[in-house]
């Protein structure tokens, strides 16, 4: 029988589990419109969070994992990093004051170095914007980096830390010639992105 409905494309057979076609083609279409609609509500996000999207779309997590499949192949959607999804061909568009304050900032953070201004901080949205396309590291509290500068800043560390065994926040404010407070955010960063870990008063690799 289930090869039957099968074969008659009464319903379609993932694994063990059965779906029916009307069902499918509904969360699929509820799927797409939650994706569709965070995108319009947040116009400088590249992609709609998956678990944003899949409690919208009120689907438990199997079954948004299927649905997201099937709707990833037949092109209704496609997967943006980790955890995005977007319908094919979205891209953000900026205005032109926008564009202009970006470029700004970035030149402003990239001179900076490990010492970044802290008086000029773009509104969240811009700033999850900037997240989004690799632009700048936001090691939170207001403080940004560079993301060309931050990436070189972690493979000194790595290299520190291989030749040491550990480094201090000390050392760290040492080896940037910046402040405290940075080293500490820098710090900070790399242990929320697991890179390192922190042991008494210094960070070991993880």
């Amino acid at each position: 029988a289930v090869a039957g409905a099968v074969r008659d494309g009464h319903v379609l057979q993932r694994g063990t589990r059965l779906v029916a076609h009307p069902w499918l083609d509904s969360a699929l279409a509820r799927i797409v419109e939650s994706a569709v609609a965070f995108l319009n509500a947040n116009s400088l996000r590249s992609a709609a969070p998956r678990e944003h999207v899949r409690s919208a779309s009120a689907l438990e997590p199997a079954l948004f994992d299927l649905v997201v499949g099937e709707a990833v192949s037949a092109a209704r959607l496609v997967e943006r990093g980790a955890n995005g999804l977007a319908p094919p061909g979205y891209e953000v568009s900026l205005t032109a004051g926008q564009s202009a304050q970006v470029a700004a900032f970035r030149e402003a953070i990239k001179s900076a170095g490990a010492s970044p201004p802290t008086d000029q901080i773009p509104s969240p949205p811009l700033l999850a914007y900037m997240v989004d396309q690799g632009f700048i590291a936001d090691a939170g509290g207001g403080i940004v980096f560079d993301a060309e500068f931050f990436a070189a800043a972690t493979g000194q560390i790595r290299e520190y830390i291989a030749s040491a065994g550990s480094i201090s926040l000390a050392e760290a404010r040492d080896l940037f010639g910046t402040s405290r407070k940075y080293a500490q955010a820098m710090l900070e960063y790399l242990d929320a992105q697991r890179i390192t870990r922190r042991v008494g008063d210094s960070r070991v690799l993880r």
